[in-house]
């Protein structure tokens, strides 16, 4: 017997019991059973009456259906909901059942988040049937979690969560062509077959835009764009070791805007944060496809430039400080002057890793501070300014 779970099944007449006598209704059924029970996602069925008629097991484990024959959707829900999420509906616990049943009844439910009364979140979406009953697709969501743990954690979660995604991506790519040879299997039930074979499909598009959305959170800075610090050192070590490999030159540049502070004091807070995106926005323009830019904190940037000389370093770096010096930032009508120093040192040998090469460029940007700003201080081949 396939492992399908259904509730108060609907075949009580002789032209359903003669169908399911046909060796092939009664083979494609067993099939679509244990594909249904396969999926990771939980997938109701109700009826036009709102009672439950059949659900997997998924659906089963990630929202517990009362006993009893067909129970319905008020049933169902219960005191369960604690929580729902949706456009233009406010989150009220008292309300959230009823407005969950509501929405419901009403027809399409794109997807929406609930919350259950032990703090577990789900995914959930619900769509109508032809003959007036609905389908609910259920999916779990990660906790909410304390927001310095989640801030301590992120880099964990998020790895977690891309892995999760590209496994689950596979099953569902894998189960979308086995339900496709199930549709050629049985005229009967092509129909249907080709329908879940669709939203399955859609389900894959939305986990790998989600697993892009992850991918770009777990490696760039949220405000600029550039690489976040983590990301900036994990590619610059790379990058060290290809230009070691190959025996070519490798400089850093630290980067940081002068008197930023005064930008915030005098412009506001939301001035500075356009500051710092016109910053990163003009930086790209100047250097090559291969250079890597990265937010270390604040308003302090790192760029690294593989395969090239001190003297083309130092003109990189030049050219850059006078482009921002010449270039204003545009916001809220106004055009705010800034200017930015640069520091420059060069990979050396003695260099054990890519922290020694950034402290020693951070150096020289510290000395381009002392001497007035809005310059640019190379470190010589003998260590100094």
């Amino acid at each position: 017997m396939p492992q399908f779970l259904t509730v108060d099944p609907v075949i009580d007449t002789p032209a359903v019991d003669a169908r399911i006598a046909d060796p092939r209704v009664a083979e494609t059924i067993d099939a679509l059973s244990e594909v249904l029970d396969l999926l990771d996602i939980g997938v109701a069925v109700l009826d036009r009456d709102l009672r439950v008629r059949i659900v997997n097991r998924r659906f089963a484990k990630v929202w517990p259906v009362p006993p009893g024959p067909a129970p319905t959707v008020q049933e169902l829900i219960g005191d369960a909901v604690r929580g729902f999420h949706a456009s233009l509906s406010p989150d009220d616990p008292a309300t959230a059942p009823a407005r969950l049943e509501a929405a419901m009844r009403a027809g399409t439910i794109p997807p929406a988040e609930i919350t259950l009364a032990d703090g577990a979140r789900r995914l959930l979406r619900c769509i109508v049937r032809r003959d007036g009953g609905r389908v609910l697709i259920c999916a779990d969501l990660p906790t909410k979690d304390h927001e310095a743990d989640k801030y301590l954690r992120s880099g964990d979660l998020v790895e977690r969560s891309m892995v999760e995604l590209r496994f689950s991506n596979e099953t569902l790519e894998s189960q979308a062509a086995y339900l496709a040879s199930l549709a050629e299997a049985a005229d009967a039930n092509a129909q249907a077959a080709e329908e879940a074979k669709r939203l399955l499909e859609l389900e894959v598009a939305e986990r790998r835009q989600l697993e892009g959305r992850l991918r770009r959170m777990a490696t760039t800075d949220a405000l600029t764009g550039s690489l976040n610090r983590a990301q900036f050192f994990a590619l610059g070590q790379r990058e060290v070791a290809r230009v070691r490999q190959h025996g070519l030159d490798l400089a850093m540049l630290m980067v940081d805007v002068d008197h930023f502070k005064s930008i915030n004091d005098r412009h506001g807070h939301p001035a500075g944060d356009a500051a710092l995106c016109h910053l990163v926005a003009e930086l790209r323009t100047g250097i090559r496809r291969i250079d890597l830019l990265g937010r270390l904190g604040g308003e302090e940037f790192a760029i690294m430039l593989p395969a090239i000389s001190s003297e083309a370093a130092a003109a990189v770096a030049e050219r850059l400080r006078a482009h921002i010096a010449g270039c204003p930032v545009a916001h809220a009508a106004q055009q705010i002057g800034m200017t930015i120093s640069i520091g420059v040192a060069m990979l050396g040998d003695s260099d054990c890793a890519m922290e020694q090469l950034l402290a020693r460029a951070d150096a020289m940007l510290y000395a381009a501070k002392r001497a007035g700003r809005d310059r640019v201080v190379c470190e010589t081949r003998g260590g100094a300014a």
